[in-house]
């Protein structure tokens, strides 16, 4: 037997493996990956790169602790010394907090995933190229650019995972990105990553995406850029743009994975006000989003999670171990990380914030800027950054040890969070218009701050990207509409 089939064989043998051994609890998954890779620009398609990949990975708990493995080689003997020392590890790790499982639940089930209008596997990686070309050039005609390219990748991955309580679950999932860097020579480069789960369908919609884009950056260079922001000490009234808003979210809602709690570095319990009344947040499965997945990583239907209504914290991200100890139930938010190589996760699927009726005119009106985009956040907490960049065994209860360690000048961690953005694009407000435009700085958010948001507006975008958590790279996505807030400017 080829292909999947030579890793579902070799994960069931791990399986078993795993059964005779002195394990608590078991997860075992087998990918067949097959992927497309390429970039194009506006004068030239690079030839596209094909290639597959066929692996096992698992994640064992021994004694309340956890080891996890990822491995491309299926042969017997090293699958065998893999799992022995995989089992070491985990006992080796003595967790003090020994992580519970739910030993009853156990389901079968098949996804056959998101794709619409044919799968992408149809198409050969220069017919991709070309889709994504075509569109390119059409929606950049007419502007004058320094540069200007779009990075193409897609991975059709075949999945299935085996536990030892005996969930058998199998699904297939196409996800597609591209990610493109415009530099007009007179407006800010512009910077955008686009993601779906939708197959084919996704190819059709990139002409639209593009345009937006260049859109953007003809009104940018309809008017003399400034370098650096104004210059505002104290905190100030500040429009958040979709798609900046969408990243602030993104931030905020890490402090309502409940391992952050465990770490000490978040400072909300259910039941906390985070924001004003008008605050609702959902953590949601949209069919076709970047982020879409039938199942988790320990074989959980992913289902919706309401995190904020009416300003008030009402769950955490939890995973089984996590939701057991809480009392509550696990709502398939162990995200597998991108490849696998590295361990899965809690986190988000795509949070979607409720839109308010706040027009655009009155969002602006009395506001000093208004930030259009801005880079991923920087934790201005040290011992929350050093443990967000760890790497962390994959147990959400060790995150408790780690936690114990903490150095006493840190007591405060979870009190002292503050979020520093660079902004890639915003604007100076004149009245309720939009004035010059500017780049550089960083825009400061404090957690208490978001209790200060007074405007949500009515229209929405969809952000897609990358996030890394303790060295696993994850997908995100996030709906959201402009806010307008009180924060701080530095030029810096």
């Amino acid at each position: 037997m080829d292909g999947f089939g030579d890793s579902l064989n070799a994960a069931e043998w791990v399986t078993s493996r795993l059964e005779s051994e002195d394990v608590s609890h078991a997860e075992v998954g087998c990918v067949m990956k097959e992927s497309t890779e390429g970039r194009v620009t506006l004068a030239e398609l690079e030839p596209g790169t094909e290639h597959s990949q066929n692996a096992v990975w698992w994640r064992v708990f021994v004694e309340g602790s956890a080891d996890y493995r990822f491995t491309t080689s299926l042969e017997e003997s090293h699958l065998a010394d893999l799992v022995g020392r995989s089992i070491q590890s985990a006992r080796l790790l003595d967790q003090h907090t020994p992580a519970r499982y739910d030993q009853g639940t156990t389901h079968q089930a098949m996804h056959p995933g998101w794709s619409v209008g044919g799968s992408l596997d149809n198409q050969s990686p220069s017919e991709k190229l070309e889709i994504v070309q075509s569109a390119f050039e059409d929606a950049m005609d007419g502007l004058s650019l320094e540069r200007a390219r779009a990075s193409y990748h897609d991975t059709r991955i075949q999945s299935a995972l085996l536990t030892t309580t005996g969930t058998t679950v199998r699904s297939t999932l196409e996800r597609a990105s591209v990610e493109i860097v415009v530099d007009p020579t007179n407006a800010p480069k512009m910077q955008r990553h686009f993601g779906s789960t939708a197959g084919m369908s996704f190819l059709d919609t990139l002409e639209k995406q593009f345009e937006e884009v260049a859109s953007h950056a003809r009104r940018n260079g309809e008017a003399r850029c400034l370098r650096t922001p104004p210059d505002i000490d104290s905190p100030t009234e500040i429009v958040f743009g979709p798609r900046a808003a969408a990243e602030l979210f993104h931030e905020v809602c890490h402090y309502l994975e409940i391992d952050m709690k465990y770490f000490g570095s978040s400072p909300f319990a259910v039941g906390d006000r985070i924001g004003p009344r008008s605050l609702q947040i959902e953590d949601g499965v949209c069919a076709g989003s970047w982020t879409a997945r039938a199942f988790d990583a320990e074989g959980r239907t992913t289902t919706p999670v309401t995190l904020v209504s009416e300003g008030i914290v009402r769950n955490h991200l939890h995973d089984t171990a996590s939701a057991i100890e809480e009392e509550t139930v696990p709502a398939g938010t162990v995200v597998p990380s991108l490849g696998y190589e590295r361990p899965p996760r809690i986190h988000s699927r795509h949070l979607s914030v409720t839109a308010g009726d706040t027009s655009r005119t009155s969002l602006r009106t009395g506001a000093a800027v208004r930030i259009e985009s801005v880079e991923s956040a920087r934790l201005l907490n040290d011992a929350t950054e050093t443990k967000r960049q760890s790497s962390m065994p994959p147990s959400v209860q060790y995150a408790k040890d780690i936690a114990e360690t903490t150095p006493s000048e840190f007591s405060d961690e979870a009190t002292n969070q503050t979020l520093a953005f660079p902004i890639q694009i915003g604007y100076t407000i004149d009245g309720a218009e939009r004035a010059q435009p500017f780049t550089d700085g960083t825009v400061i958010v404090s957690l208490s701050d978001i209790q200060s948001i007074s405007m949500l507006g009515s229209r929405r975008e969809t952000v897609t990207g990358t996030c890394t958590k303790h060295r696993s790279t994850v997908p995100y996505a996030i709906t959201a509409p402009a806010i307008r807030l009180t924060a701080r400017l530095s030029p810096e």
